[in-house]
């Protein structure tokens, strides 16, 4: 099974829309999605997710705009926590690497321990993270993907089990290529790469960037019998965007200087 996680496209947070350049961004992606074998959207109840959400499917031969599903959990990851230097709210992916990466901090890095930081607790993280956790696996289940502790059970509609042969070699006897599509935001998509790759979501927060428009691909992978595991082929691809020569916006980006 594959699963396409969208950033929205460039936001114009004021209004919780795009910007002109959003837009545009918006139209060069629906020409890389058109052709796209989609069973079911999703998206961000937010307008900056939910308008890209709709003009990318405008052109989809599979998916229609008015069957997209709207999910609550799929709003921005912005859940504020309690800055100890400053007593203000920040939100929680926002760390100063000084402050992430101190030793009274280092759980933040552990995917069995990161929820139990104490700085996140000022806000609840844990609580707003098994939200979406929870949202991600009901509709997983839905695809017969099971949670199983730290991978996903499967079993395919006819009762046999969805594998790959047990070796070093890539020999797949059944290819699952149904395909969701997430609308969403750089702060939830990395809560929800956190679950199905059990890797700490302020690891993700922290080292990884994702451009507005841009895609991300994971792939479920049945090696042994009834046992799927996750793997990210493509992070933040912006290809629809560079081959039509627009730059990718940094929105997002911590950084001063932005390459592409």
């Amino acid at each position: 099974m594959r699963i396409i996680f969208v950033r929205h496209c460039d936001p114009y947070y004021p209004t919780d829309s795009l910007t002109k350049k959003g837009f545009k961004e918006a139209k060069l992606l629906s020409q890389r999605i058109k052709k796209w074998n989609v069973v079911k959207a999703y998206s961000s109840p937010m307008g900056r997710a939910f308008t890209t959400a709709k003009i990318g499917l405008s052109k989809n031969v599979y998916v229609k705009q008015n069957e997209i599903i709207v999910c609550p959990w799929l709003r921005e990851f912005n859940y504020p926590v309690i800055d100890p230097l400053t007593n203000n709210k920040r939100a929680s992916w926002d760390l100063l690497p000084e402050f992430f990466t101190a030793d009274e901090n280092r759980d933040l890095f552990e995917f069995a321990s990161w929820q139990n930081n104490s700085f996140l607790k000022t806000g609840e993280i844990a609580s707003y993270y098994k939200n979406v956790c929870d949202g991600l696996d009901s509709i997983l289940v839905e695809f017969d993907y099971k949670r199983n502790g730290l991978y996903y059970s499967t079993v395919r509609k006819d009762g046999q089990s969805d594998f790959m042969e047990k070796s070093t070699e890539v020999v797949k006897t059944y290819i699952d290529d149904r395909t969701i599509v997430i609308f969403c935001h750089l702060g939830v998509m990395g809560a929800m790469l956190s679950h199905l790759l059990n890797i700490s979501a302020p690891c993700l927060w922290q080292g990884f960037f994702v451009a507005p428009s841009s895609v991300t691909i994971v792939n479920s992978e049945e090696r042994t019998p009834g046992i799927a595991y996750w793997r990210v082929q493509q992070m933040g691809d912006t290809a629809h965007l560079y081959t039509k020569k627009e730059p990718p916006s940094s929105s997002g980006y911590f950084a001063s200087a932005f390459a592409y």
